[in-house]
């Protein structure tokens, strides 16, 4: 009984002990689980909340005990102390980041990425966080020198710094401490004024130093010697310069590697095949050479290549079709030839393929349509010629499709209409005809951007009550057959923002309602030039459009005064009204558009003075207010125009003194245009500080004086170069310079940038024609005809290579033409009619073609072709034939002295040596003298 009594005290005991053990390991693990966090570092982490600004409420959840709840915040589950500090993208504020974080000392994972800390630097005691193993500051706008002391964080494996542009690093020592380093991202630190280049730690796998201004010769520095553990590298937009970085070839086992937007040259190398673990290479933007090698097409692993804007040259090579994993391919920029390779439809993985811009032609393969995986195509500004294939029409996830500008032609296949992804459809520059009908468009439910242009030979052809599947945005159909009626069809489109229908034969009134409903609330663009569009209803519209940028209605039928509401259009940088019917005067209120740059009413009937308003514009580059009525004088507030590129006020009726800013507040300007106005005085000698001027026409005015010797200056007009005139105009129809110099006006648009002119013509111009007129070598045009200038055409005449039309008639001119006119073999127009010059016409090389008689006329004293012969002609010729007598007797008598000289002296020495010759020879000598002296002198003989 005592045993088992005993027993079972032993037994309660043990089960109270194992009762007792499993509650207290049970209140462990809770205690372990639910540890509530470090009240010092809960204090700690809400003084950093308190020192930002947190617009978002992205911290609200930091209230409480429980800091280890707080949104971004992890603890070590054991210990309840902070472990993790993830902040990334709270769109919080601060000029600093509180020293309150340094009571987390355990701290091992630290993400401040894209906040804005205001230009701050990045604080010295982040290096005291001996366990932080991740570090990101990406995007938060640090500034400064990024402190040498983060080479102590020896356990630190991620460290990301990029897109911080206001960070420079001055010493790169500290980075190579960091051992265990995994992942580096320096993007767009200035690494500028860096030194200390040593080797970058064996341990990283990633490597990112996008736009970091790296030293052009980094190949020669030691930083990326040691990196045998690479995946990843990208060096892109550093703008290095050097032929392909040799030590990349080492890393047999890089992955990704960018090394676009550089200035790398020469071929690729051959030993790059070695690279077998290549998934993404991405040379683009660079300056390499040659061929596309077998070597690269044969890296079957690459889902991503880009060789993008280099240099390449040659076929694409059919060992393209070897690369079937791709899902990305970009050829484009590059200087391709011939066909593109079948063999492309082995492709089945690709998802985006540009061809664009380079110089391939031939018909699109059929295999094409073998790419089930493509949505975005590419082959624009090429030489593609030849119809789309049917299998086109089996791209049925095609979402983006660019073909302009080739020489594609025939119909469109109808079944486009079934491609029912497609978003955005480019098909202008090319030579489609037939008609387009809703077919096309059957199932484009998504389609937003649609841009076709042809000419005459392509017709939209849809019924008038036709409600399209789809809501455009973008539409482009310029130089085709829309109409003659305005679409219906389009008053549908509730979204559409862009408008170009230029030259597409619409000859109608706009629909009031319509117009103004989508002219108010979307319009950013829209450009129905070159039809015969009247809206009686344009100039009675009151609201004023939001973000409207550009209208273009030149060459229509619109009338009325100048639509006052677009002086309300704040957002409106080009304004094209020119060859329409409007009257009027222009108002004072344009003076608010001062984010137009663009602003031409050409040729219609608008009068008054010029609003001294314009001269507010002071973003304005083209001004356009030719052949109107405008009187008055040239407002002195266009000296504020300093952006100005082209000024035309010609064919108006202003009357002021040429105006002499023009030069020194006008730095700009290329293309003055004051012709047939009533402008006087003398052109100022500051009209020569234009180095860019390349056309200048001040023709029928009143203008005196002499012409600037200064114009010798005029530099663009001497090498002959020009820049693209306006970018980002050139696709509105309305864009052209109008130019007189010829004799009738011509229109200049997209070949403005090759005409250098200079028009003096019909003026009061007296003097000479200045010598340094001469070194404008890349002058097309010289017209200084019907003014008063005098003194003899310059003999460096024939140094104006590029003159392709010269007309100095009409004035008092004299002298010899020279000879030097001749050399100008470009010469195609030339007038010298009615001056004092005299002599002979030369002859020669381009001149020979110039046979009008008309050319020369009215000076009496000229002659030769193809005027009458000069009387001198005949004399010349023959003292021409005397001198070729004379030449030859020269050399007749040259030829036979020698020989006389050498007989005489034979004979002579023949009487000297015998005695009977010379006996005989003076007896016959002088029997001769007798009977000589008998016949002249008989009397004296007689006996």
């Amino acid at each position: 009984m005592q045993k088992s009594t005993t027993s079972l005290l032993i037994l309660v005991c043990a089960f109270s002990l194992l009762s007792t053990l499993k509650f207290g390991y049970g209140s462990i693990v809770g205690a372990y689980s639910n540890k509530s966090c470090i009240e010092n570092e809960k204090q700690a982490l809400l003084i950093l909340k308190n020192s930002l600004i947190d617009e978002s409420n992205n911290l609200s959840s930091w209230v409480g005990d429980d800091c280890c709840a707080w949104h971004g915040i992890s603890c070590n589950k054991r210990t309840g102390r902070v472990i993790q500090l993830d902040l990334r993208g709270a769109g919080l504020k601060g000029d600093e980041i509180n020293s309150s974080l340094l009571h987390l000392k355990y701290l091992s994972y630290l993400d401040l990425s894209f906040n804005d800390f205001e230009e701050t630097r990045i604080p010295e005691f982040l290096s005291w966080f001996k366990d932080l193993t991740y570090l990101n500051l990406s995007n938060s706008n640090f500034k400064g020198l990024v402190p040498r002391h983060l080479g102590n964080l020896s356990s630190l494996r991620y460290l990301d710094l990029n897109g911080n542009p206001l960070l420079s690093i001055d010493d790169m020592g500290w980075l190579s401490k960091l051992s265990l380093l995994e992942h580096l991202d320096l993007s767009g630190v200035d690494l500028s004024g860096a030194n200390n280049w040593f080797p970058l730690p064996s341990s990283i796998t990633v490597l990112v130093m996008i736009n970091c201004h790296l030293p052009e010769k980094i190949d020669s520095y030691p930083i990326f010697m040691n990196l045998t553990s690479l995946v990843s590298l990208d060096l892109s937009y550093n703008y290095l310069k050097s032929s392909f970085p040799l030590w990349v070839l080492n890393n047999s086992d890089i992955e990704n590697l960018v090394l676009g937007s550089n200035q790398f040259n020469g071929q690729i190398p051959n030993s790059i095949e070695k690279m077998t673990s290549l998934t993404v290479l991405n040379l683009g933007s660079n300056n390499f050479q040659g061929l596309i090698l077998e070597s690269l097409v044969a890296l079957t692993s690459l889902t991503d290549l880009d060789i993008s804007h280099n240099s390449f040259q040659g076929f694409i090579p059919d060992g393209i079709g070897n690369l079937t994993s791709l899902s990305r391919l970009d050829l484009s920029f590059n200087g391709f030839r011939g066909s593109i390779p079948p063999s492309i439809g082995n492709l089945k993985s690709l998802s985006k393929l540009d061809l664009s811009s380079n110089k391939l032609n031939g018909s699109i393969p059929h295999e094409i349509g073998r790419l089930a995986e493509l949505t975005q195509l590419y082959s624009q500004t090429n030489e593609l010629s030849g119809g789309l294939p049917e299998s086109f029409c089996q791209l049925s996830k095609l979402k983006i499709l660019y073909i302009y500008d080739n020489h594609l032609s025939g119909s469109l296949p109808k079944c486009f209409g079934e491609l029912s992804n497609i978003e955005q459809l480019y098909l202008m520059g090319n030579a489609w005809e037939g008609i387009l009908s809703e077919h096309h468009f059957f199932s484009l439910s998504k389609l937003a951007y649609l841009a076709i242009s042809s000419g005459s030979n392509l017709v939209l052809n849809v019924s008038s009550n036709w409600v399209p599947p789809f809501q455009l945005r973008y539409i482009y159909l310029q130089s085709m057959t829309v109409g003659p009626k305005f679409p219906r069809w389009l008053q549908t489109q509730k979204q559409i923002s862009y408008i170009f229908l230029a030259n597409s034969g619409i000859s109608d009134i706009i629909p009031a309602d319509w117009f103004v409903s989508v002219f108010v609330s979307r319009l950013k663009s829209i450009d129905l030039s070159d039809n015969d569009i009247n809206f009686e209803g344009l100039s009675s519209v009151s609201a004023a459009p939001v973000g409207l940028n550009t209208l273009a209605l030149s060459n229509n039928r619109f009338s009325g005064e100048f639509p006052a509401f677009l002086c309300n259009v704040k957002s409106l940088s080009t304004l094209i009204l020119s060859n329409n019917k409007f009257t009027g005067e222009l108002p004072q209120c344009l003076g608010n558009l001062t984010e137009l740059t663009h602003f031409d009413v050409m040729n219609n009937s608008f009068s008054g003075e010029i609003p001294a308003a314009l001269g507010n514009l002071v973003h304005l580059n083209y001004l356009n207010l030719h052949n109107n009525s405008f009187h008055g004088k040239i407002p002195l507030s266009f000296q504020n125009l300093t952006e100005l590129v082209t000024l035309d006020l010609g064919k108006n009726n202003l009357n002021d003194n040429f105006p002499p800013w023009t030069g020194e507040q006008l730095p700009r300007l290329k293309y003055l245009i004051l012709r047939s106005n009533n402008l006087y005085g003398n052109i100022p000698a500051q009209l020569c500080s234009c180095p860019s001027i390349q056309l200048l026409n001040l023709a029928q005015n009143q203008i005196t004086g002499n012409i600037p010797s200064c114009f010798g200056n005029l530099i663009a007009m001497i090498e002959g170069e020009s820049e693209v005139l306006h970018p980002g105009f050139s696709y509105l129809s309305g864009q052209m310079i109008v130019d007189d110099a010829k004799g009738y006006e011509l229109r200049y648009t997209s070949t403005l940038g090759y005409l250098f002119s200079i028009d003096l013509s019909d003026n009061d111009i007296r003097g000479e024609i200045p010598e340094e007129l001469m070194d404008l070598g890349g002058l097309v045009n010289l017209d200084l005809s019907g003014n008063q200038l005098s003194g003899r055409i310059p003999e460096g005449i024939g140094e104006l290579s590029k003159l392709e039309y010269l007309d100095l008639s009409k004035n008092k001119l004299s002298g010899r033409i020279p000879q030097s006119l001749s050399d100008l073999s470009f010469l195609s127009r030339l007038n010298l009619s009615f001056n004092n010059l005299s002599g002979k016409i030369p002859t020669g090389n381009q001149l020979q073609t110039l046979e009008d008689p008309s050319i020369y006329a009215g000076n009496n004293n000229l002659c030769g072709q193809p005027l009458k012969s000069c009387i001198t002609d005949a004399k010349s010729d023959h003292r021409k034939d005397d001198t070729g007598s004379y030449d030859e007797h020269i050399w007749f008598y040259t030829g036979i002295s020698p020989g006389f000289f050498v007989g005489l002296l034979g004979f002579c020495a023949s009487l000297y040596f015998i005695d009977s010759w010379r006996l005989s020879y003076f007896y016959s000598v002088e029997r001769v003298s007798e009977k000589i002296a008998i016949a002249l002198f008989p009397r004296k003989f007689q006996y």
